[in-house]
């Protein structure tokens, strides 16, 4: 996955930015307080918003805290072949409507009444396909619990567009109509069976609650089963002791397989839901750990979930995934993983990545102490986050903000030398926010903030350009003026040579010869009329 270009607007420190034209590796460079780590969280909230619908944003987040504009982020993504089997997918989506039919006309009673919404739900199924070169568009509306949140994606290269918002909107009211629906049949089947019960002499009431619940969830512990056979065996008659034995027999073998009349709605939603989440899950934010939160404040009143930047716990779970059952390509990623490390940082110490026991990945050996890599300096671990994501990890998008944090100034050089070279070699992409300037390259967008918020005042490759440009033009204005100035003193040097020539020629004359201006002009050489103005001179001088 690759990002081609993006656009943010009303986000932060950010009004309306706009970048194309990106490469494999891609620095926001510019002072502190531009805006640089807003590019690359406004990033990370258009793939959060793929897999989350409750997002609480306080009004700190929207650009000059004008809550009526909403946050707006476009990007425009090109998904590599490999990322998902198009055809695939189509096959399973009409495999999965059929299923939904077919639950349909089997229990045509209960969903006889919401034709009409299964249809719709089927319709928007039916209109999804996945695409390969995309925009991925998302649009935040203010709210004080949750945000609004309008997710679509549209063919760059045609009219389509998909609304996976509203997609969603809609499978929750399906769901909700559904599963009540289902909900609802199965009260009129547990209240008929107790009905029939009832009738033949089983006192209803003195049945515990939970046994009743059982009917509508079609499960039964053995002892409560046990319980309701004991009411049961209570009937005084014989007759209708064995007739409510016998319903209810053939109500626990009707039961015996419960089936899940939502189970193909599910299957079904969750093959376009699984699409939008790998795009989410092939961007990650590595942000720069501070002491104060950035972000949503955590401890607010509101019932949406605050935007999570780095979590964790998941990256545990890959990390321990990895290392426990590595395929062949996995254990030479961490082979590569650990030559990289050691090759690099080896006088730092010596890291080796593998299992030690419940929760320990990596051993940081320093000569002095060998400590698991949590118990290091921040330097340590921020590089032990990075390479991990850049080499053992597939996500294909990697943001990074202010690497240089716990890092010397040639740890900084060696991990954008790594950054340079890795991603030179893998089908990734990288973003780095940075005021380092280890990490500046011909590459680089300068950052800067004014009155209309963050914005671009370059490239470095441009300014660099653009000061070639400046010196050419200012060498060629000095040659300019070097000449003028060279061809006056040239012009002076010619009219003193004329002069002492026209003197030398006055000299020779005899006392009682005319001084001839033509003639000089014929002996000498020169014109005519430059004779007359040098001697003009002369005579003046006198």
């Amino acid at each position: 996955m690759e990002i081609e270009s993006f656009a943010i607007k009303n986000y932060k420190s950010i009004k309306d930015f706009e970048m194309d034209n990106l490469n494999p590796v891609n620095v926001f460079f510019g002072k502190n307080n531009v805006g640089k780590s807003n590019i690359l969280r406004g990033l990370h909230l258009i793939f959060y918003t793929l897999k989350n619908d409750e997002i609480f944003l306080p009004d700190t987040m929207f650009y000059n805290r004008n809550i009526y504009k909403p946050i707006e982020i476009t990007v425009d993504l090109i998904l590599k072949e490999d990322f998902c089997d198009t055809e695939e997918i189509s096959n399973d989506l009409d495999e999965g409507i059929e299923n939904i039919r077919s639950v349909v006309v089997d229990e045509e009673t209960i969903f006889r009444d919401i034709i009409t919404e299964i249809e719709e739900f089927i319709d928007v199924l039916k209109s999804f396909k996945p695409l390969k070169k995309l925009r991925l568009r998302t649009c935040l509306d203010y709210n004080e619990e949750t945000c609004d949140v309008r997710v679509s994606i549209e063919d760059t290269e045609s009219d389509y567009k998909f609304d996976y918002g509203e997609y969603k909107k809609l499978y929750k009211k399906l769901e909700s109509v559904v599963r009540k629906t289902i909900r609802d049949e199965k009260e009129k089947t547990e209240n008929s069976f107790l009905r029939d019960l009832s009738i033949r002499g089983v006192d209803i009431d003195k049945i515990p609650h939970r046994i009743r619940s059982a009917f509508r969830d079609y499960y039964f512990d053995p002892r409560d089963l046990s319980v309701l056979r004991d009411h049961i065996n209570r009937i005084k008659d014989p007759a209708n002791r064995n007739e409510a034995m016998l319903l209810l027999n053939r109500y626990m073998e009707e039961t015996r397989e419960p089936r899940d009349l939502f189970e193909p709605f599910l299957e079904t939603f969750n093959i376009v839901k699984k699409y939008f989440g790998k795009m989410s899950d092939n961007f990650i934010l590595i942000p720069n750990i501070g002491y104060f939160p950035k972000g949503p404040l955590i401890g607010t009143k509101s019932s949406g979930t605050p935007t999570k930047i780095f979590d964790i716990e998941r990256f545990y779970k890959k990390l321990r995934s990895l290392i426990e059952s590595p395929g062949k390509k996995d254990r030479a990623l961490i082979h590569q993983f650990n030559n990289v490390f050691g090759g690099s940082y080896a006088d730092m110490g010596e890291l080796e990545i593998r299992k030690f026991r419940e929760d320990v990945f990596a051993i940081f050996d320093t000569g002095f102490t060998s400590l698991p890599i949590e118990n290091q300096g921040q330097g340590v671990q921020d590089l032990f986050l990075y390479l991990t994501h850049i080499i053992l990890f597939d996500s294909a998008i990697i943001a990074i903000e202010e690497p240089e944090g716990g890092l010397s100034t040639e740890n900084q050089r060696i991990l954008h030398g790594i950054i340079e070279d890795v991603y030179s070699r893998r089908d990734k992409q990288i973003f780095i926010a940075s005021h380092s300037d280890e990490f500046e390259s011909p590459n680089s967008y300068v950052i800067e903030i004014d009155r209309d918020g963050t914005r671009e005042i370059g490239r470095m490759e441009q300014e660099v350009e653009y000061e070639r440009k400046i010196d050419e033009v200012l060498i060629k204005r000095r040659l300019e003026e070097e000449k003028e100035r060279y061809q006056a003193l040239l012009k002076e040097i010619t009219e003193r040579q004329m002069t002492l020539d026209v003197l030398n020629y006055i000299d020779k004359l005899d006392s009682e010869e005319e001084i001839d201006a033509q003639e000089i002009s014929s002996e000498l050489g020169y014109k005519e009329e430059a004779v007359q103005e040098v001697l003009k001179n002369i005579l003046k001088e006198r």
